[in-house]
């Protein structure tokens, strides 16, 4: 008989696990033999179904880790009821932490534990393994050859734009995560857009017209090889500042590019912000992926439509539809909201009165970027300029603003027993882990300024969960692995409660690569000084 190549390679993996079974029930547990049985576990592991990389870890398992893993497969506790995978960032707050408490595990069972579920996920890119999440490996997988090297990549980004953007590799570092692109460039004319006028540093140019397209499978062939990118954890946006992922132009390059996530078996968040609209045929496929966490944010503040185009009616219908998905994250985008122009008492009832009447379950809140170029442009077309006081790059939102919009918040729903009430954030990354169900904390670690914003309508639980990061502190062998993957990996560090203090120079888009790895707020000296002092915001 043929033996299959499929067959010579599990009956490889069982002699492995064989071999490291007789070694005792310690191939799981931190030590020399770990790498070993992640190898092992990974040439088990079928993205169609994760058990098998449970059953395997069943063998090199005994008492009660091994009934933890049993449970695991009998209760199929890497999934929700709708069949989508858990993403791997949420397992210790649904998963392992139950787990350790009803097998009363000890410290070093559950970290084997940890390390078991790992092995049950995907690592397709030049980071991480399920013993080394955030380290870049050192065998790449058979027949991957990265689009380019990391110091290649390293250096396009180091020449990006004011806000990260990166138009020559098309994968950016920003504040709300990794930006993946296919092409460059939005028709929709919203008047503000800060990417219309003046802003050529990092190649955008102002263009309406998308183009310099990239096929889907170029884009996330970049993502693989980016040394910034780490499987399930990184927050991804499609086109988050080059474009609009649902135009009619773009749809088949976003969907190939979600189906190709969901295909190499990322849970990675992956957020869609738009101002436009789909059908129900581009619903349902959103509907259908099983392993990438979307989110869809739908902007909508009333701005007069001289100033923000796309289609108003269409765009809440949208919202509506959207919002009674069980299967999509949706946040409504109270955003951009412009100081003397979409902030009388009438606008901000009918932006209430519309999130209520729609359902919106999480609205964030912000305010409008806008430059002196802006200013020039406004007047050309016979626009009303906005109010106030406006920072070079910074987004305004008065205090006043934000008290009376929170005001008339409470006299829309002053009927809606207060559970039942949406949450308000005012940060972005805030409402993605609300949204999400407060399992895991801001991936940009705001709460290290309450004061500042913690102080609208965030939950209680994600609260608790965020107030957490004071205890669970970030290791130093994790950290070590990240500054590597900077070119820094001798830097000196302090590991506090608050913060993560790097000593040596860091970029803020180092920054935010660290910030959102680590689920901890991160600073340079000076910075942590200043926050110490009260003096940061």
């Amino acid at each position: 008989m043929t033996t299959t190549p499929t067959t010579t390679a599990s009956r490889r993996t069982t002699a492995v696990l064989d071999d490291l079974a007789t070694a005792g029930p310690l191939a799981l547990h931190r030590g020399p033999v770990r790498p070993l049985a992640a190898r092992a576990l990974q040439e088990a592991f079928d993205p169609a179904d994760p058990y098998a990389a449970i059953a395997a870890a069943r063998r090199l398992a005994d008492g009660p880790l091994e009934h933890a893993l049993a449970e695991v497969a009998d209760r199929r506790m890497l999934h929700e009821p709708t069949g989508r995978r858990i993403p791997l960032q949420e397992l210790p707050s649904r998963t392992t932490r139950a787990l350790t408490r009803t097998h009363r595990l000890d410290p070093a069972q559950a970290d084997a534990l940890a390390f078991a579920l790992r092995a049950a996920f995907a690592w397709p890119s030049i980071v991480g393994t399920p013993d080394a999440p955030f380290a870049l490996k050192t065998e790449l997988p058979a027949g991957f050859t990265p689009f380019a090297t990391p110091e290649e990549i390293a250096a396009s980004q180091a020449l990006a734009g004011p806000d990260g953007l990166n138009t020559s590799y098309m994968i950016s570092q920003m504040k709300g995560g990794m930006s993946v692109d296919c092409g460059v460039g939005c028709p929709l004319e919203c008047a503000y857009c800060y990417r219309r006028e003046g802003d050529t540093a990092d190649g955008y140019f102002g263009d309406w017209e998308p183009k310099g397209f990239l096929t889907a499978e170029e884009v996330i062939a970049r993502l693989m090889a980016h040394p910034w990118f780490t499987p399930h954890v990184t927050p991804l946006g499609l086109h988050m500042s080059t474009s609009e992922a649902f135009l009619p132009v773009l749809w088949s390059r976003t969907w190939g590019m979600l189906q190709l996530l969901d295909q190499l078996g990322l849970t990675n968040r992956v957020s869609c912000i738009t101002k436009f609209t789909l059908g129900e045929e581009q619903i349902a496929q959103l509907e259908s992926l099983t392993n990438v966490d979307l989110d869809i944010q739908v902007c909508y503040a009333a701005m007069p439509e001289a100033i923000e185009p796309p289609n108003r009616e269409r765009r809440l219908n949208f919202l509506r539809r959207v919002l009674t998905s069980d299967r999509l994250n949706v946040l409504a985008y109270y955003r951009p909201i412009a100081e003397g122009i979409n902030t009388t008492d009438a606008h901000l009832r009918h932006v209430w009165e519309t999130y209520r009447q729609a359902g919106a379950r999480t609205v964030v809140l912000g305010g409008l970027k806008f430059g002196d170029d802006h200013v020039d442009s406004f007047m050309s077309y016979g626009l009303p300029l906005p109010t106030g006081s406006f920072t070079p790059g910074k987004k305004l939102l008065t205090a006043d603003t934000e008290r009376r919009i929170m005001a008339m918040f409470e006299q829309v729903y002053a009927d809606v027993p207060s559970e039942l009430r949406p949450a308000v954030l005012k940060r972005s990354s805030c409402g993605r882990s609300v949204e999400r169900g407060s399992h895991i904390p801001d991936y940009n670690g705001h709460h290290d300024l309450p004061g500042t914003n913690c102080r609208l309508r965030c939950p209680a639980a994600q609260h608790q969960v965020c107030a957490s990061t004071t205890t669970a502190l970030p290791d130093e062998e994790t950290v070590r692995h990240l500054l590597a993957r900077l070119g820094r990996p001798d830097a000196p560090v302090d590991i506090t409660p608050s913060t993560v203090v790097v000593h040596a120079p860091l970029s803020q888009f180092e920054r935010t690569f660290l910030r959102q790895n680590l689920l901890h707020p991160v600073h340079t000296p000076t910075q942590a000084a200043a926050l110490l002092a009260g003096r940061l915001n």
